[in-house]
């Protein structure tokens, strides 16, 4: 919700105005009022509206100088002046300062509908190219950046001073927290159903006296440790992401927000891996890990590695398992709704070798191949995987990653890269969708890994790419 605030002598007025039109269903919320302009000032000052309506003739400071004064400041609101009669010279005025628009009293519900449709349009252009240059300033580490960072948390009253702490809460599922607008926080859409929200540390039981229990449109949500250095940023995210996946790892979406950094540092399970397998040896332990994991002893960063881990091991037998590697954490949690199921695929993958089940038919490689490389070309903004392809078309991974390596002489893996880079190249350099909703689009539910992947491939950074290609 936007912020509105109105300023008028006449508390009758007010009254009127907000009764004039559904504020919330445009988009809006009125946070407060003030009788003089002086009052109005000091209140703006604090709260920070998004659109201010004011009366343009009141005692003390008039509406204008009101206008100018608050201007003066930088703020960068909205601002739509109130007469009851039609003024021309006042409105020039208005005008000159910068205001919005002009309302005669008594209000017309259509008139000041149409202003807030105007203005909620404009603010939501200016808070998509916000959050993307946010975005951007996380992901540098370039000195000036920090600085223009640390600059916007202090305009968003999260780091006030040199003492004060923020902290980072991230959430995992379809639904977006409900943060009252007279909360100061900074939340930035970071991939798909996946939102970071960053507040002073000693506003955070606002949020947290706001969040109900995890309903069904939330999976998890994570906490940060406090931090007061920008630099430490990129870690409170990275360690508040950890924590709302805790879900994954005990099979049970949690009521409350997981705060377990004590599990930071521990290291991650492993298992006993010979060549041949100990199958007894390997039942034991995989049942030993899906009780520990169901307790929480472990995060999702150690189920990735012990995934990983094994994919090494069998890599080393069978070179194509290389495309089996998984990257992220959305990766893991695509493929497998909890741990436990991610444990039995790993037994089953084991199992697998072991007895070396690879019996496909040689004479219909081609065919079966083809259809693979148009199944993959329609469906790569989608988040697919070598196993998905497995599962589709009913066939060993491994199978499928030999097809790969022996007709295209390169990985399945990088294939569907350069599918997805080549089309996000085309949506940056053709389209103005904000650079988040691209990842997306091109199968990248993760905000940070597809700007680190599309620098690497490219060279340069996407806010870069499109600037420049726009540019020539």
């Amino acid at each position: 919700m936007y912020k509105v605030f109105i300023v008028d002598d006449e508390e009758l007025v007010i009254k009127s105005l907000k009764a004039t039109v559904d504020w919330k269903y445009y988009g809006f919320e009125v946070i407060g009022y003030a009788l003089s302009g002086e009052e109005a000032f000091e209140i703006i000052m604090d709260c920070k509206p998004d659109v201010i309506f004011t009366d343009i003739r009141m005692p003390g400071i008039s509406g204008l100088e009101l206008i100018k004064k608050v201007k003066d400041t930088g703020l960068s609101t909205k601002f739509l002046v109130v007469s009851g009669i039609a003024e021309f010279a006042l409105a020039q005025k208005a005008i000159h300062y910068g205001v919005f628009g002009y309302c005669l009293k008594p209000f017309d519900d259509l008139e000041i509908v149409n202003y807030l449709k105007k203005i909620k349009k404009e603010l939501d252009s200016q808070s998509q190219f916000v959050d993307e240059e946010i975005l951007d300033l996380i992901e540098s580490s370039n000195s000036e950046d920090i600085v223009k960072l640390k600059q916007e948390f202090t305009k968003a009253a999260v780091l006030r001073d040199k003492t004060s702490r923020a902290v980072v809460f991230l959430t995992v599922g379809r639904e977006k927290l409900k943060i009252e607008s007279t909360i100061p926080v900074i939340s930035l859409h970071i991939g798909y159903r996946k939102y970071i929200y960053i507040i002073n540390e000693g506003d955070k039981h606002l949020l947290l006296r706001d969040i109900p229990m995890i309903h069904e449109g939330l999976k998890g949500i994570g906490q940060s440790e406090p931090f007061t250095e920008i630099q430490e940023l990129r870690n409170a995210i990275a360690e508040a992401e950890i924590n709302a996946y805790q879900y994954f790892i005990t099979g049970n979406p949690k009521d409350a927000v997981v705060k377990l950094n004590n599990l930071m540092d521990k290291k991650a399970p492993k298992l006993m891996l010979t060549t041949p397998i100990d199958v007894p040896q390997l039942n034991t332990e995989i049942n030993s890990l899906i009780l520990l994991f169901k307790r929480g002893q472990w995060n999702i960063r150690h189920a990735l590695i012990l995934y990983n881990d094994v994919i090494s091991f069998l890599s080393q037998i069978n070179q194509e398992m290389n495309d089996m590697y998984l990257y992220s954490f959305d990766q893991l949690v695509d493929l497998f709704e909890y741990a436990e199921d991610m444990l039995e695929h790993i037994k089953g993958l084991l199992m697998e070798e072991q007895i070396s089940v690879i019996s496909e038919v040689y004479a219909t490689r081609n065919r079966t191949f083809l259809s693979i490389l148009s199944y993959i070309n329609d469906n790569f903004s989608e988040d697919i995987s070598l196993q998905h392809i497995a599962r589709e078309f009913s066939l060993n991974a491994n199978y499928i990653s030999q097809l790969f390596k022996k007709e295209l002489g390169k990985t399945f893996t990088e294939h569907l890269s350069g599918l997805r880079m080549e089309r996000a190249g085309i949506l940056l350099r053709t389209t103005l969708i904000p650079i988040n909703e691209v990842a997306e689009h091109v199968g990248y539910k993760d905000y940070f890994y597809f700007s680190r992947l599309f620098k690497k491939t490219i060279g340069i950074s996407p806010s870069r790419y499109r600037s420049e290609q726009f540019n020539q």
